[in-house]
């Protein structure tokens, strides 16, 4: 519908008014769960960008409807809009809104409307070049937030380094800690309390994210048999942007790309383990991975798998080393270029060499607010850098018309200090 049609049924739903504008999106206009003002409770979060669309997740006053503003102009005085759909009480008031036909590497704004509310303020997010764009790639990832660390200040350090993406690899919450969720109320109220963090918010109205789940989710250690599993496991889809497949409504592994750099593979490395099998991926999930990376063309192939490639234990890849080796001695056989893993979980920034592996690396980053790792022996050959003394995250930046086979990685404190860089090549 053009804009004239949207404001005749904004006025019909009493929707309107002017909108509330920060120097750039949310920073100025948090929203408090709830505010009577808008309507809306918590700040929004965008999610599983490509070049052409968006998913923009919201909660707002249950029974309430609600539409989304969108364009390239940071006041939205030219814009396109929504639909106007109901928020879901079956998912805690919450609404996935999907933006579509978007153009590639282009800032957006956007801002939600609930009827007979004041609008909400204005986000922003950035959509991913197209495969053959040889664009600059900037993005940072990290895990591991409890809530009894709040406030979280190590995101107001992520939003200041302005990446076009922040990848969550998950322990997004603690649900087994300061606490027990034991049922769907319990587990979203451990949602609401991360998200309602000022720093969260001001970063998560400021650039996309893509969010996967590890075992605090749900449990400690979990496996997917567990009676929790079915309920953590909604929880999550409740409250993160994540595009839903179309055979396999509970499927989170998924994959993305950002120009000729970079393409991300995000493996879910818990709800289809067999310990009986030897697998942590599943025979689906497996395949999925090895015709990803092999038929990519991205100059770095980044693997995200949450737990470590090497140590932490049977919780771990080491708990499932046949599986492991299948897949490094596949990127080797095929001669897979660029291939990167990318974890968390365990409370320490290192790269690692993995042993055995021709070479290719793990980069681990985390926690962003949790207990320091005090336990691994950081002086272990494998590790090329290790540090457990402070919250941190990743930052990495492929220039391709720099360098297209290098990629830059720095560590970063709560205090926004590079504590740590290396280079890791294609090659």
């Amino acid at each position: 519908m053009n804009r004239r049609e949207f404001l005749k049924l904004l006025g019909a739903a009493g929707l309107g008014g002017p909108a509330v504008v920060g120097k750039f999106g949310c920073s100025a206009a948090l929203i408090q769960p709830p505010d009577p003002t808008t309507g809306l409770s918590l700040c929004y979060v965008c999610g599983d960008v490509t070049a052409d669309s968006a998913l923009i997740w919201l909660r707002a006053e249950p029974g309430r409807r609600a539409a989304l503003h969108y364009g390239d102009d940071p006041g939205l005085g030219e814009y396109a809009s929504t639909d106007i759909i109901e928020v879901d009480p079956e998912a805690d008031s919450t609404a996935l809104i999907s933006l579509n036909g978007l153009r590639p590497a282009t800032r957006y704004y956007y801002r939600a409307l609930v009827a007979g509310k004041m609008p909400g303020p204005i986000a922003t997010f950035v959509t991913a070049p197209q495969p053959d764009d040889n664009a600059k790639v900037t993005f940072c990832f990290s895990g591991d937030t409890r809530d009894s660390y709040k406030p979280f200040t190590v995101m107001s350090a992520v939003r200041a380094q302005r990446p076009d993406f922040f990848l969550y690899l998950g322990d997004t919450i603690y649900a087994d800690i300061n606490g027990w969720a034991r049922n769907l109320d319990d587990f979203w109220a451990k949602y609401r309390r991360n998200r309602d963090d000022a720093a969260t918010q001001s970063c998560f109205c400021e650039t996309s994210v893509y969010a996967i789940w590890d075992d605090h989710e749900v449990v400690n250690d979990y496996r997917p048999n567990h009676w929790l599993a079915p309920i953590g496991r909604k929880a999550f889809l409740d409250y993160w942007p994540i595009r839903r497949h179309a055979g396999e409504a509970e499927r989170v592994y998924r994959s993305f790309r950002w120009g000729k750099a970079a393409e991300v593979f995000i493996l879910d490395t818990r709800q289809y383990r067999d310990a009986a099998k030897g697998t942590m991926l599943g025979r689906m999930q497996k395949e999925w991975l090895f015709d990803g990376i092999s038929r990519s063309a991205a100059t770095f192939k980044f693997i995200a798998t949450t737990v470590p490639m090497i140590g932490g234990g049977t919780d771990r890849w080491d708990g499932y080393p046949k599986e492991r080796e299948e897949i490094l001695r596949f990127i080797n056989q095929r001669n897979i270029r660029g291939a990167v893993f990318l974890s968390a979980d365990l409370h320490y920034a290192a790269i690692t060499k993995i042993p055995k592996a021709g070479g290719i690396k793990d980069i681990t980053a985390g926690p962003l607010a949790a207990p320091l790792n005090r336990i691994t022996n950081g002086t272990a050959r494998r590790f090329e850098y290790f540090l457990a003394e402070n919250f941190n995250f990743a930052k990495i930046t492929i220039d391709p018309k720099t360098d297209s086979g290098k990629a830059l990685v720095e560590f970063i404190d709560q205090d926004n200090r590079v504590f740590h860089s290396a280079t890791i090549r294609a090659s």
